[in-house]
């Protein structure tokens, strides 16, 4: 098997109120392509401008005790968030309160200064990572 070729199609994220997070994912450019809507497996296909895609999963159940795998002591195995790349932290920064996003942990530099990092979560407590790269 040859992978050379190998790219990332999407990042599915289960979410408990699609129109909720529907509203949130497109604060940041997503709209709904009805081509990659799946309803008989719960899922809202979202398209950037930029080709990114992210699959809503609307059947998931609130947890009240958070991120199940991220804010509980027992770390779970499981994909823990999706990483984006910007332009520029001081920008990104500047619209999240704007918008009245929280910013969980950031912004720090991570990798041997090679990013500045910050992390938000959406309204079921995924956690998105944004970088701007520095090298």
């Amino acid at each position: 098997m040859n992978f050379e070729n190998l790219r990332l199609d999407h990042v599915g994220i289960r979410v408990t109120n699609l129109d909720v997070a529907e509203r949130f994912y497109a604060k940041f450019g997503f709209v709904r392509d009805p081509e990659e809507d799946a309803p008989e497996v719960a899922a809202c296909g979202l398209v950037h401008p930029t080709g990114l895609r992210i699959h809503l999963i609307y059947n998931g159940e609130p947890a009240g005790e958070g991120n199940v795998l991220l804010d509980l002591p027992v770390k779970r195995p499981g994909y823990t968030h999706a990483a984006f790349v910007i332009d520029s932290m001081d920008e990104l920064v500047r619209w999240l309160e704007q918008e009245g996003i929280w910013i969980s942990e950031g912004p720090i530099r991570l990798g041997h200064d090679r990013r500045i990092t910050c992390f938000i979560r959406d309204p079921d407590l995924n956690v998105i990572e944004f970088n701007e790269m520095l090298r």
